[in-house]
């Protein structure tokens, strides 16, 4: 009877059952391939407690944002031991994903639309924004190799990194307070191919990080113990708020300005070029957009001559200080902002130089037809529908310009609302905003402030920039140097950069972040143009 007793037991022990399903909680970080471009899922499963269903977001690569998925509700999500299907609504067709999971992450099968294949997501760690800016820095891992930390571009609650030496960039997902993870790619996070967890002192102060590659060295970099202060001006009615980044060492610094464009950016997503230059021993501002952070003032609605003007003040602050050379100040833009700067440049005696990067040399609503134009017939539209973004982009200057055709752009507008090319165009919602935007920006000429510019300038361009007409501008931008008889002026033209100068194949806008690498050899042009320059 014992015998029977016990072996009883044992097959109550070892019987097969049904495993639990895994609890899945939290926030899961992925995506998959699509055409060979990037599409983004992030998935918050909430806790048993919690009354709400499953949430997602879809960020496809396609240009305009027309099939993006935001915070929308899973359907039919089922898990059975580590099994789990879930199903993404988005504008156009569904995401499906049958997967399983094993420890942080979930892998398996997707289908959307009649793209099938493999799909990757990894759980991340509920890490508030708050904490993050004390990972923001410089670290030095050899005399010659910095990697900068700094607030992520597209993602909240995630910091972005460059390597100056090899240009590679990404995305750090928080897995806990310290510790972080990448793919390979700008947008990319699965697979993991990157871990990064930074060290701390006895009095909690980040120190150092370590960095784990599955494709590149492991190794420790050392924060440099940089001085920051907060700066704030007032042009007229408006603040400005920015940072003071100092390098280490003491004495009077030249300085170099980190502009953004008028789109509401953040300083500290500027880090990335401030902490460059304050690597090699040279302080940097960076600001806040109108209408971010501590800066005032509307989003995209102010005019070359105003935020030139925004930069002007911060310049005169910078003269007044001990620890700044007064005599070595200068500007750096990138697109947008190097309207404004080159103007500022033009006002003002104190700029001692310009380094502009992706200028465009064509009034604003040129630059937005090639551009249309030329995104859709990269990004493999039929002629047909390359022929109609063209066409409504003259319809659409023609009426900021006129106030007449509104009546036919928004009939257009209206009929090719489900067409993939309209998103390329930028369609217009309000004449009168159209009309305002016309006269104050797109016909801004911004050749006329280089004409009257006599100080050394460093100029960049990719040779793929699908964003503005790159012959044209060089062609312009030499015009203007040899109008103002400036010959202290380097051109520089990446092959295969792209407008943010990472290195593209052909400079689609509809990579889903794919791009791993800036152009070789950028950012050091950076400084070695600009300190050859300050030694003489």
């Amino acid at each position: 009877m014992a015998k029977f007793i016990i072996a009883a037991i044992a097959i109550l022990i070892w019987a097969p059952c049904h495993a639990s399903p895994q609890s899945v909680e939290g926030q899961w970080t992925g995506g998959f391939w699509v055409n060979g471009n990037w599409v983004a899922v992030l998935v918050t499963f909430p806790r048993e407690t919690e009354k709400v269903g499953a949430t997602a977001n879809v960020i496809s690569p396609v240009w305009g944002g027309r099939e993006n998925a935001i915070n929308v509700t899973v359907e039919n999500l089922k898990q059975t031991g580590d099994g789990l299907h879930l199903e993404i609504p988005t504008p156009t067709q569904k995401v499906i994903l049958d997967g399983k999971r094993s420890n942080n992450t979930i892998s398996g099968q997707f289908v959307y639309g009649e793209s099938k294949g493999s799909f990757g997501l990894t759980h991340w760690g509920d890490v508030a924004a708050a904490d993050l800016p004390k990972y923001y820095g410089a670290y030095r891992a050899a005399p010659d190799r910095v990697v900068s930390v700094f607030r992520g571009w597209s993602y909240g609650r995630t910091l972005n990194y460059v390597d100056y030496q090899t240009g590679e960039v990404g995305t750090l997902w928080p897995v806990s307070d310290g510790e972080f993870f990448a793919g390979h790619g700008l947008g990319v996070s699965f697979p993991v191919t990157l871990r990064v967890s930074f060290n701390r002192d006895p009095a909690g102060n980040v120190t150092s990080l370590g960095w784990h590659s599955s494709t590149n060295a492991t190794f420790t970099a050392q924060k440099l113990q940089l001085k920051e202060e907060r700066v704030l001006v007032k042009n007229g009615d408006i603040n400005i708020g920015g940072t003071l980044i100092l390098p280490p060492t003491k004495g009077r610094h030249p300085v170099v300005i980190v502009t953004p464009g008028d789109y509401g950016t953040n300083r500290d997503q500027l880090r990335m070029w401030a902490h460059n230059f304050v690597s090699h021993d040279i302080a940097a501002v960076v600001l806040d957009s109108r209408g971010a952070g501590e800066s005032t003032g509307p989003v995209n609605s102010s005019s070359f001559s105003d935020l030139a003007n925004d930069v002007l003040a911060i310049v005169l602050q910078l003269k007044t200080r001990d620890d700044i050379n007064n005599k070595q100040i200068g500007l750096f833009g990138f697109s947008n902002s190097c309207f404004f700067v080159s103007l500022a440049a033009s006002r003002s005696p104190d700029i001692a130089f310009l380094i502009m990067q992706s200028f465009v040399g064509v009034p604003g609503w040129k630059q937005e037809t090639f551009r249309a134009e030329t995104q859709l017939r990269i990004d493999g539209f039929p002629a047909a529908d390359v022929a109609k973004g063209a066409e409504f982009m003259r319809l659409k200057y023609e009426a900021a310009r006129t106030g007449e055709g509104w009546d036919k752009l928004q009939s257009i507008i209206r009929k090719a609302s489900a067409e993939r090319w309209l998103g390329y165009t930028s369609p217009p919602n309000n004449l009168d905003r159209l009309r305002q935007t016309y006269d104050s920006v797109m016909t801004y000429d911004p050749i006329r402030a280089l004409e009257q510019l006599h100080i050394p300038i460093l100029a960049l361009w990719g040779g793929k920039d699908t964003f503005l007409p790159v012959p044209e501008t060089v062609a312009a931008f030499k015009q203007a140097m040899a109008k103002s008889r400036n010959n202290d002026y380097l051109i520089k033209i990446y092959p295969n950069g792209s407008h943010s100068l990472l290195e593209t194949s052909n400079g689609s806008p509809s990579t889903g972040g794919k791009e791993t690498n800036f152009s070789p050899g950028v950012w050091k042009l950076e400084t070695d143009w600009l300190r050859k320059h300050l030694a003489k």
